[in-house]
């Protein structure tokens, strides 16, 4: 017969492991989104210029999105005038100017799977190449066309950048931003783009966390740790929300 103090350690033991289950796998989804983001994740020159913040890229180094020798690039959460006003023309100008027949890097979007917009353009995070051929980390291009007044900047939630994180890049801490004036877009606010970065982490969790978890809770717990899944999804509020398969 197994004693009491056997049980409350085999309940132990159960418990842990589901606990270790649980960090491993978020882990490995977490870190999987950040290895996505890349500076260098493609490269390549410049060939045409569209407008202010769209132009055509040659590509030398290809991703797994880049689907064409030659890409049309849009720059992510900025706008440039259009091209029918004097603004946008000054904008293009400025773009071609500065990097017209120049290499440049791309962090393309991974908020969607092939890291486009509507019009089939890729939605990146752009930098410049420096006199080795690196690339620049600061400031992107994004920043560039922003600061030199020939773009203004929105925190767009079609996609996966958060303007303030490559707007600080080799920046002092203490550099004030454009969403810390008053009169700043509410979309740029902190709260909001909290609001985004919570969404896209449930949406994550419930498309990718969650059927592996149950995998593993099928597989490997008994009883007793399949009510403590149960009980967990009910903590956290996703019951309405993932498909799941009863004990």
């Amino acid at each position: 017969m197994i004693s009491i103090a056997d049980r409350a350690v085999c309940s132990d033991r159960k418990a842990s492991l589901f606990l270790c289950i649980l960090a491993g796998l978020t882990a490995s989804v977490l870190l999987a989104a950040a290895a996505n983001a890349a500076v260098d994740e493609a490269w390549g020159t410049v060939t045409n210029v569209v407008d202010g913040d769209t132009f055509d890229v040659t590509v030398e180094k290809p991703s797994d999105k880049v689907a064409y020798q030659v890409e049309r690039v849009r720059l992510a959460d900025v706008d440039s005038p259009e091209m029918d006003t004097e603004e946008g023309v000054a904008a293009r100008d400025f773009t071609y100017a500065v990097l017209m027949n120049k290499k440049v890097f791309l962090d393309i979007d991974d908020g969607s799977a092939s890291g486009r917009d509507s019009y089939g353009r890729l939605i990146c995070v752009a930098y410049m190449s420096g006199v080795y051929g690196q690339p620049i980390a600061s400031p992107c291009y994004n920043r560039l066309l922003v600061d030199s007044g020939y773009a203004s900047l929105h925190n767009f939630t079609n996609n996966e950048f958060i303007p303030k994180n490559w707007w600080r890049q080799g920046q002092p801490a203490d550099l004030r931003l454009p969403w810390d004036s008053d009169e700043v877009d509410q979309n740029n606010s902190p709260e909001n783009q909290s609001q985004d970065l919570g969404g896209r982490l449930k949406e994550t969790l419930e498309r990718e966390l969650l059927p592996r978890l149950q995998d593993s809770a099928e597989k490997e717990l008994d009883r007793m740790q399949k009510e403590g899944w149960s009980w967990l999804k009910g903590q956290i509020g996703l019951n309405s929300t993932a498909s799941t398969k009863q004990p």
